[in-house]
């Protein structure tokens, strides 16, 4: 490969991880450091192997709060990982450890450094260390980067998005030059993007080549038939994390990066970019900085707290973190969501909140009542198949109060739950998640159904014909010659095929048009073969 240093390193984390993961973590990882800037949900930072000298890290994530961050992006990354023999621009996932973390520490810090009474378990991330890497944004802002090498990167970019779609039904949602890091590769080295048999497109790197990060909003078909981890509350900017929207990443990526790039450029170039950008989206009602969606409308998990709000009064944790709880409530829904009936909602949670006020009066920090809920949570999700069926519905009960009581009691010693109904608790949340999913599939169907409508009106409506508008306007000055190394990404095979392109052909390739080169340059391959 063209970087075969990163493939291999990759190959030994896995290999280590493998090795090791029965064990607990700290007997084979130790914490190297924490990254000064947080990202918007996670706290991030580098594990050094214990008993290796070499330079060799994983990059470790692990939520801010109380939800299911972690286990949303080990799905998106795991689906995504499915794609790195033929598209190498999604940052590559190794796996997940269980850790015990100092919850003071949530935010900056050591996290593994505890010296809290009551430390708490969670689920962390491991992925592979993009080393002496730039985002994207900082290439933007920097004088001694080429202008030429953004317009490759936004190309490829749109190229490995439109991969993603079509094997996966990716859709990032977030997709910015901050969530972008840049690798280097040989100048000489290009990309050629074989779609299918009728579309291949290239794009010379210039010697740098993205890879796509934080998938905390994402959303991929591996995530079907599967809990509902991510938060619904950013539905109203146009984050529909529960389904694939074939428009949102190229429509927020090519507007938030062409207002970098004017803004920090400036140039001739930069304003062409700008102005097709307008043309593609200028029917969209949309935020021309970020590339959000404006719009009067909440995030549809809000409205389902405005339901629920009037009855929150007796719960410390759902009257003022009611937003926390709402995103540990749903995760009890299996995607994809299905219209379901919800005019009892009411009579289900006042039911609930009758129960888990017994629970909650026994513990006094809101965190850890948070964490309890997670906990709770948790253990109906394991019982829940179980206690459909009435020949173990007595032993799901059994089940679920002893997994409720060990969750109690990594917190508080001393709790004592002998007012808990627990069938009427188990019951309640089981029923309440089927409520809030009949929200929630009204809630996205409508939104959804308005979006598609104003995705009508656009000129170009996939996104290799938004690459197509792109790669005719701003065309690259590269020169094809005798070093030029082609690197193929086929989709029908699912590999990555190496090709130097005969000296004979070069001269027909630079006389072609740029947008033809692809589909030239692969007929010269597949005649050779």
């Amino acid at each position: 490969m063209f970087n075969s240093k990163s493939t291999e390193q990759y190959n030994k984390l896995v290999n280590y991880y493998n090795l090791n993961k029965g064990k607990k973590w700290d007997e084979w990882l130790e914490y190297d450091k924490t990254f000064k800037k947080p990202g918007k949900q996670g706290l991030v930072g580098l594990l050094k192997l214990k008993d290796d000298n070499s330079d060799l890290r994983y990059v470790f994530k692990i939520s801010q709060y109380i939800n299911y961050l972690t286990e949303h992006e080990s799905s998106i990354m795991t689906g995504l990982n499915e794609l790195a023999e033929y598209c190498p621009h999604f940052c590559k996932f190794v796996g997940n450890i269980t850790c015990t973390l100092d919850p003071n520490n949530r935010k900056g810090g050591n996290p593994f450094d505890i010296n809290c009474k009551y430390p708490i378990e969670k689920n962390i991330i491991l992925t592979e260390y993009i080393s002496d890497s730039y985002k994207f944004y900082d290439y933007i802002k920097s004088k001694h980067i080429h202008e030429d090498i953004l317009y490759s990167t936004i190309k490829q970019v749109l190229m490995s998005v439109s991969i993603a779609q079509k094997v996966k039904n990716f859709s990032h949602y977030d997709l910015h030059s901050l969530n972008i890091m840049m690798r280097k590769c040989d100048t000489n080295v290009v990309f050629l993007y074989a779609l299918d048999e009728d579309n291949q497109f290239c794009v010379p790197t210039l010697g740098h080549y993205p890879v796509v990060i934080d998938f905390g909003f994402s959303y991929i078909e591996n995530l079907e038939n599967n809990p509902l981890w991510p938060s619904m509350c950013h539905t109203d900017v146009g984050f529909m994390s529960n389904q694939f929207d074939s428009l949102a990443d190229p429509k927020l990526f090519l507007v938030a990066v062409s207002s970098d790039i004017k803004e920090h450029r400036n140039t001739k170039k930069s304003k062409n970019l700008r102005t097709i950008v307008h043309n593609l989206f200028d029917k969209l009602d949309i935020d021309w900085e970020a590339g959000w969606d404006n719009t009067d409308e909440q995030g549809a998990s809000y409205y389902v707290l405005e339901m629920l709000q009037p009855y929150n009064k007796n719960s410390v944790l759902f009257r003022y973190y009611d937003h926390y709880c709402i995103d540990l409530l749903q995760s009890l829904i299996i995607l994809p969501l299905q219209e379901q009936e919800y005019s009892d909602i009411d009579k289900v949670y006042t039911t609930f909140l009758q129960q888990w006020i017994q629970i909650e009066n026994e513990i006094s920090n809101p965190f850890y009542s948070l964490y309890t809920l997670k906990g709770i949570i948790d253990a109906v999700r394991e019982v829940r198949s179980y206690y459909i069926e009435k020949k173990t519905r007595n032993d799901a009960i059994n089940k679920f109060r002893q997994n409720v009581y060990n969750v109690v009691n990594k917190i508080s010693k001393f709790c004592r739950l002998k007012n808990v109904h627990f069938e009427k608790l188990l019951c309640s949340l089981i029923m309440l998640s089927r409520n809030i999913e009949g929200m929630l599939y009204d809630i996205v169907t409508t939104r959804m159904r308005k979006k598609n409508k104003e995705y009508k009106k656009l000129p170009l409506n996939n996104i290799e014909k938004i690459y197509g508008a792109i790669d005719v306007n701003i065309t690259d000055n590269y020169v094809y010659n005798k070093d030029t190394v082609v690197y193929i990404f086929n989709l029908s095979k699912k590999c990555t095929d190496k090709y130097k392109i005969p000296e004979e052909n070069l001269e027909s390739i630079n006389k072609a048009y740029p947008i033809t080169r692809g589909a030239l340059i692969y007929d010269i391959y597949k005649n050779s073969i």
